[in-house]
């Protein structure tokens, strides 16, 4: 199948590294070889161009003598090499060197019949140098061209050379350097719809690790409040009231979350995902320790501390099978720490996942560990590795000296 695949790519819309500055890329690319192939490849400007042999052949008609007949079969195979361009244009670069080189040889057979003047025709080659090789080449070759053909001119006087080899210079790299702005505006194309295609990716991987962290704690907290509401009816109706109407509160609250999450202008606030948190593990009989004061962080720290405690105590809640769950709260660390059964390992949840994506594109860490005396242990760390590493130098030196 690759290789199929391989092989269809040269018929397909798309730029080819193979093919001459020449080709054409951005239709819908006909076989090879076929007048169509050789029609996108402007075959019709080669067909304009090969209207001024008509002035050295008309040149040698009304010069006559022996040479007329060998000098127009030259002039001939110039026009048919000229022509055969653009099918050369979807050749390997090798195949086009020599389709230049014998082109090159046909225009020096010239020289025993119109000497000097063999330089009239420089604007042919110029025109295939930009043709057929890439542009990192024919800017240098073209003006190497030009430069031989003053060079001719100075020698033996002909004023006309120094106007070819100007025509040889502005069409030659009109030619080269427009074929290569199109190719440049093509990649930037390109690259303008792949950006665009991972934004809308971005876009949605947002859009799903923020629908995680929503209905996960939140139907959680559903879960817990409904299963009480439920005991309570028959031991104490009354207290089930309060209970079902904290659900009917989280439900709405959810679906005002999806909401604004769907829009791209949901926040959120670690005083306010602690408050929840106080709420929910209570509800739950999982003793909360959380810090009574909260310091004054940023917003971004704010919302990234709020996604970790709302996630870390999900997983309390729904994984760990404790008794307590402590909050530490600093300005650059949040540690989330259960006295349950502990993390046995392995890969991540996708929320978790997610929440170390959310930290490492903030510079932080997120490290699940066993707790002193069991239980599990959430780090999210925003500090330097560098500053992590002096910490962790000098607890150990300590413990050395005591």
């Amino acid at each position: 199948m690759a290789k199929l695949r391989k092989r269809a790519r040269p018929f397909g819309i798309g730029e080819d590294p193979r093919a001459a500055p020449g080709a054409r890329t951005d239709v819908e690319r006909a076989r090879p070889l076929t007048l169509r192939r050789a029609w996108q490849n402007g075959l019709w400007m080669y067909l304009l161009g090969l209207a001024f042999l008509a002035l050295p052949l008309s040149s040698q008609v009304q010069q006559g003598g022996p040479s007329l007949f060998w000098m127009g079969l030259l002039i001939a195979a110039v026009g048919v090499l000229y022509l055969v361009a653009p099918w050369v244009c979807d050749a390997p670069i090798w195949g086009r060197v020599i389709y230049l080189v014998v082109f090159t040889i046909v225009l020096l057979a010239m020289i025993p019949f119109i000497e000097f003047q063999l330089v009239y025709f420089g604007v042919y080659l110029a025109i295939l140098l930009a043709t057929q090789l890439p542009w990192r080449i024919s800017r240098i070759a073209i003006p190497v061209l030009v430069l031989l053909i003053l060079g001719t001119g100075a020698l033996f006087r002909d004023w006309v050379s120094v106007i070819i080899a100007a025509m040889s210079l502005v069409i030659g790299l009109s030619i080269a350097m427009g074929i290569e702005n199109s190719r440049i505006d093509r990649r930037l194309r390109v690259a303008e719809k792949r950006v665009a295609g991972l934004a809308v990716v971005a876009e949605r991987e947002r859009i799903s690790r923020d629908l995680h962290d929503i209905l996960g704690h939140s139907l959680t907290a559903i879960s817990i409040k409904a299963g009480l509401a439920r005991r309570l009816l028959t031991a104490d109706p009354a207290a089930a009231g309060p209970q079902i109407a904290e659900v009917e509160q989280l439900a709405r609250q959810v679906l005002s979350d999806l909401r604004i999450t769907v829009s791209g202008i949901r926040e959120v606030r670690l005083a306010t995902e602690l408050a929840s948190s106080r709420s929910v593990l209570s509800a739950a009989g999982i003793r909360p320790e959380l810090p009574i004061a909260v310091p004054l962080l940023p917003d971004p720290i704010s919302e990234l501390f709020g996604y970790v405690v709302r996630e870390a105590v999900t997983n309390v809640v729904r994984h760990s099978e404790g008794t307590r769950c402590t909050i530490v709260l600093q300005s650059d660390r949040v540690q989330v720490i259960d006295d349950g059964v502990g993390h046995g390992g392995g890969r991540f949840g996708s929320g978790l996942t997610g929440l170390t994506e959310r930290l490492k594109e903030a510079g932080g860490t997120l490290d699940l560990l066993p707790a002193p005396g069991g239980g599990t242990m959430l780090v999210a760390d925003l500090r330097s590795p560098e500053f992590r590493e002096f910490e962790r130098t000098r607890r150990g030196n300590l413990e050395v000296g005591s």
